[in-house]
């Protein structure tokens, strides 16, 4: 596997209101969701509440957690995180942010480095799926499998995912060790 460092100054910026409804998004933001396959305009996007977007239920209880805490004083709160896209793993940083004058949270988020990887399709959202299904963490990008948690490449071929011809669903969910690292930042915040 070949690292490659890209250079990204971009700051992909959202927030939302005291509603928890998304107030703002920079051209950053809408520039990288378009290139993950999600074509959206800022009004399409603006009013509509934040945790709609986030899919598993754990990780919208830990985001409602970080931001009561931003709203009561704590913070801000800045940690890690992987986006991957099939051919490359992203590791990323959100800083957290309360603009008490607003009411409003700011998520500023940034990509500290990239690596190169052999295509995932598990991750190309493009691919046929069947009614199967594996979680995914949205954090670490970890695989549930009977073993624990796996890198994606090591889950994939654990689950024999393709000995068939459509792929799993991929459904989002926080494994044990990424939630643990959001109620720690919240209690320590």
């Amino acid at each position: 596997m070949q690292l490659f460092q890209q250079i990204d100054a971009r700051t992909f910026v959202h927030c939302v209101d005291a509603r928890g409804r998304l107030s703002h998004v920079n051209d950053a933001w809408l520039d990288f969701a378009t290139e993950n396959g999600w074509s959206v305009t800022a009004a399409d996007v603006l009013g509509r509440p934040l945790m709609d977007s986030i899919a598993d239920g754990h990780l919208r209880y830990l985001y409602g957690l970080l931001m009561a805490r931003l709203r009561d004083g704590h913070g801000p709160f800045r940690f890690p995180y992987r986006c991957d896209a099939p051919d490359c793993r992203r590791y990323m940083q959100m800083h957290m942010l309360y603009h008490q004058r607003l009411g409003e949270i700011e998520f500023r988020n940034r990509i500290l480095r990239i690596e190169r990887r052999t295509a995932q399709e598990l991750l190309n959202v493009q691919h046929p799926t069947d009614e199967r299904s594996v979680t995914l963490c949205s954090a670490c990008k970890r695989v549930d499998t009977d073993q624990g948690w796996l890198e994606l490449e090591d889950a994939v071929l654990r689950l024999h995912l393709f000995d068939c011809d459509r792929l799993p669903r991929t459904r989002h969910g926080v494994c044990p060790s990424c939630a643990g690292r959001f109620v720690e930042l919240a209690r320590c915040g």
